[in-house]
C-alpha cells in the first residue's frame, strides 16, 4: 500500500530543492517574456507584427512550446536517479522503508509541480498584457492552450523517467535525453513527410492517425488546433483532416496513456536494476 505521507515528503523535497535554485522564477520570467515576444512578432514573416486574434496568437506559441517545454522536462526528469546516485542518497532511498512506487510517485509529483508551476504563470503574465491588447480574445481557448502546455511537459517528464531510469552514466542520461527531443521535435515529423511523399498522400488517413498518436508533440498540435476550431494539420505541403473520431477525449485518454506507460515501466525496470 502506498503511504501519502511518504509520497508527500518526497514531493515537497523535489518541489523545495527548485524553489531553492530559482528555477521557478527563472523559468516563469522566460516564458512571460517568450511569449509576448511569439504573440507579437509570430506573424513577422508576413509582414504583419503586433498582437492578433487569439486563433493564429495559440497557433504560434504552439511553435513556441513544442521546442521549449519538452527539452525542459527532458532535462529536469533526466537527472532523477543520476543525481541521487552522485550525491550518495539513493542508497539511503532503497534503504530506508520507502517502496518503489512511492520513490517514483513522489519524484514524479514534485518535479511536475516544479515543471507546471512556472509554466502557468508564464503563460497567465504573458496572457494578461495579451489580453489587454486583443479585443475579441477567447479566454477559454488560452485557458486550455495552458492546459495542453502542461500536459505536454508531464508526458516528456513522464518519458524522462524512463531515460533515467535506464542508464547509470549521466553523460549517456544527457545525450539519449537530446535524442529524444530531437526526435519527437524534428525527426519524427520529417519521417511522417517521407511517408507522405513516397505514398503520394495515398496513405490511409487512420493509419497516419495512428502514426500521429505516437509522437506526444503531435498530440498536442491537434488538441490545440481543435481547441481553436482548426480541424487539419499540416504537414510539410500536406494538409490533413482530422478523423472525427480523434475527439478531444480521445486526444485525452492517449495524453493519460503517455504520462502512464514510461512511469509504469521506470517503476518495473526500477525495481528491476536496484533491488537485486
Amino acid at each position: 500500500m502506498v503511504s501519502i505521507k511518504a509520497v508527500t515528503a518526497i514531493s515537497n523535497k523535489e518541489f523545495t530543492d527548485k524553489l531553492k535554485n530559482r528555477w521557478i522564477l527563472v523559468i516563469s520570467i522566460a516564458f512571460t517574456i517568450f511569449t509576448i515576444v511569439i504573440a507579437y512578432f509570430g506573424s513577422s514573416v508576413a509582414g504583419v507584427t503586433g498582437f492578433r486574434d487569439m486563433a493564429p496568437t495559440i497557433a504560434s506559441l504552439t511553435s513556441l512550446v513544442i521546442y521549449f517545454i519538452p527539452i525542459m522536462a527532458l532535462t529536469l526528469g533526466g537527472g532523477v536517479i543520476a543525481d541521487e546516485r552522485d550525491r550518495h542518497t539513493l542508497d539511503i532511498y532503497l534503504a530506508s522503508p520507502i517502496s518503489v512506487s512511492e520513490f517514483i510517485a513522489g519524484k514524479f509529483i514534485g518535479l511536475s509541480l516544479s515543471l507546471s508551476l512556472p509554466t502557468m504563470l508564464g503563460f497567465i503574465a504573458a496572457g494578461i498584457v495579451i489580453f489587454l491588447n486583443i479585443s475579441s480574445a477567447s479566454i477559454l481557448s488560452y485557458i486550455l492552450f495552458i492546459i495542453h502546455s502542461i500536459v505536454l511537459g508531464l508526458m516528456f517528464l513522464s518519458i524522462s523517467f524512463f531515460v533515467s531510469v535506464l542508464f547509470y552514466d549521466r553523460a549517456k542520461v544527457i545525450a539519449f535525453t537530446v535524442f529524444v527531443w530531437l526526435f519527437y521535435t524534428v525527426l519524427y515529423d520529417l519521417g511522417l513527410i517521407g511517408v507522405l511523399v513516397v505514398s503520394k498522400g495515398r496513405i490511409n488517413i487512420d493509419i497516419l492517425s495512428i502514426l500521429l498518436m505516437c509522437n506526444p508533440i503531435d498530440i498536442y498540435r491537434i488538441m490545440n488546433y481543435r481547441a481553436i476550431g482548426e480541424y487539419s494539420l499540416f504537414l510539410g505541403m500536406s494538409s490533413i483532416e482530422f478523423p472525427r473520431y480523434l475527439n478531444m477525449p480521445v486526444l485525452w485518454g492517449i495524453c493519460m496513456i503517455w504520462i502512464i506507460a514510461p512511469l509504469t515501466i521506470s517503476f518495473s525496470l526500477f525495481k528491476r536494476k536496484y533491488l537485486v
